[in-house]
């Protein structure tokens, strides 16, 4: 953590590893519990396969990441749950079952948007969000909420 948290950018796995002189899997052990605990922050750079991190230096931004992976963790036990629903209609037949099976997937395609827009969100600093979304809101044409 301290080695993130003195960090003027975001690091990689291997990055973390060199500087601290542990092993890879210890690293991404660490990270992991970090991460599950708000501590450090996951970024995806555009173009860029790697993980980033970073560490969450003021309250708020730890609140907000222990809130954000929450929030990610029931998202995608839901994403499970509606997964193992559809497979208990496989094979039924009739318009009950027919009429589950729309209300499933219905379900599935929010699930999959709330998770996009999760992980959006923990990637990127919340201002830069919100300043997008404004935009799009603003955008002359452009459907409002």
């Amino acid at each position: 953590y301290g080695v993130l948290f003195l960090a003027k950018e975001p690091m990689s796995l291997g990055e973390i590893a060199e500087r601290t002189g542990y092993s890879l899997s210890h690293v991404s052990t660490a990270l992991k519990a970090m991460e599950s605990l708000g501590f450090v922050v996951r970024i995806k750079k555009p173009g860029d396969k790697k993980a980033y991190y970073k560490a969450t230096k003021l309250l708020k931004d730890w609140r907000q990441a222990a809130y954000y992976a929450r929030i990610l963790e029931d998202v995608q036990q839901m994403k499970e749950n509606l997964r193992r629903a559809m497979e208990e209609l496989e094979g039924e037949e009739g318009e009950e079952a027919e009429f589950m099976r729309k209300s499933i997937a219905f379900a599935m395609k929010r699930n999959e948007l709330a998770e996009r827009i999760l992980e959006y969100l923990m990637s990127h600093e919340d201002e830069e969000v919100l300043e997008r979304l404004i935009d799009c809101l603003e955008a002359p044409g452009k459907r409002q909420l």
